[in-house]
């Protein structure tokens, strides 16, 4: 069953040229960064990435305004936490309790705010690790990263439409329309404004989860301690039933990605050659990404990866692969344990 539903998505031509669009997004920005001899660019790349996947693909409308939304949301909440850090880690902390515990708010307005915020907290946890140290060059990437945001959007709704949208009729203007989603986005977070709210108690895991993940990674000295805040950020669901099984899938995804990353890294030894070889498998990220969540995992990480090597070269892939193993892991049972141990009793997310 597996492998059909691989070969079904892998041959489905609207989603092949998703994942080849992602793909050139994020390539396109490492070529850049490689002509002009930039690691920064990375960042770029990784906008240009994250941004493909905070795509909501029923309306143009709402393909530029999600887009658009995690371009500037993410960077700046990615400014604001990359400077709470350099004041600290209790200032990390904080400003991470505070940034992801509004993301996990985020899933009472629906599937495409939370998807926009989530991957936007994600944004926050990476950048996070790279506190600003003073001088306005400490804050430079962030420019870069917005450059491969917009850059993504640009080729996605401007130079690259891949499902054609029927011509869509709007009786109010623009403005009128916002405020109204305004109106209606306040009165319902109104609604799971409560402690005992199912909606606050997500939202109040998912924060605390990450936040003990962050302190963790700092206490023990871990290198590239995002990895185990984002498995918090991209495992933890409403109730033990749905993080459970995902835990397992990103564990296993993460083993399996972590084997395709070694053997890569082995050849892709230059700046050309990552940037050449995350093509296809940032395509095949996308491309598969409907099969399932081990199966997402297992070209996402190898992705992330090369990418990072390409602004950060390891000398070391093996201990560099056993490091980011082990955090994962410590991610996934903190995220595991917080879904058992605060308000387990909710089994059941009320929209």
């Amino acid at each position: 069953m597996m492998l059909k539903s691989l070969l079904t998505h892998a041959t489905d031509k609207a989603n092949l040229l998703e994942g080849m669009r992602a793909a050139s997004a994020s390539a396109i920005m490492l070529l850049v960064g490689c002509a002009l001899h930039a690691p920064d660019f990375a960042w770029a790349a990784i906008g240009a990435f994250w941004t493909s996947l905070a795509t909501a693909s029923d309306t143009a409308r709402n393909r530029l305004a999600s887009m658009l939304s995690f371009a500037v949301l993410s960077t700046v909440a990615g400014g604001l936490t990359t400077y709470a850090a350099s004041l600290g880690t209790a200032a990390g902390a904080l400003a991470i309790l505070v940034v992801v515990t509004g993301a996990g708010l985020a899933r009472v307005w629906g599937a495409k705010a939370y998807q926009v915020a989530i991957l936007a907290a994600t944004a926050c946890v990476v950048m996070v690790d790279r506190p600003w140290h003073g001088g306005s060059g400490g804050m430079a990437y962030l420019g870069v990263y917005l450059f491969g945001c917009l850059f993504a959007t640009a080729l996605s709704v401007v130079i690259w439409q891949i499902r054609p949208f029927a011509p869509e009729h709007y009786s109010t203007r623009w403005h009128a329309a916002a405020a109204r989603s305004v109106r209606e986005g306040w009165r319902h977070l109104r609604g799971h404004a409560s402690l005992s709210s199912d909606g606050v108690h997500f939202a109040l895991r998912l924060g605390i989860a990450t936040t003990v993940a962050y302190l963790t990674v700092h206490m023990l000295d871990l290198s590239n301690g995002y990895w185990a805040t984002m498995a918090v950020l991209l495992i933890l669901q409403p109730s033990a039933s749905g993080t459970l099984p995902r835990s397992v899938e990103r564990a296993v995804g993460t083993v399996v990605g972590t084997v395709i990353a070694v053997a890569i890294s082995g050849l892709a030894t230059s700046p050309l050659a990552i940037a050449l070889a995350v093509f296809p498998l940032i395509g095949l990220t996308m491309t598969l990404r409907p099969v399932g969540y081990g199966v997402f995992v297992a070209f996402l990480t190898p992705s992330f990866v090369l990418v990072a090597d390409y602004a950060m070269p390891v000398f070391n892939e093996y201990n560099y692969a056993l490091a980011r193993l082990e955090t994962n892991l410590l991610g996934s049972a903190i995220a595991v344990a917080a879904t058992l141990t605060l308000w387990p009793l909710t089994e059941r997310f009320r929209k």
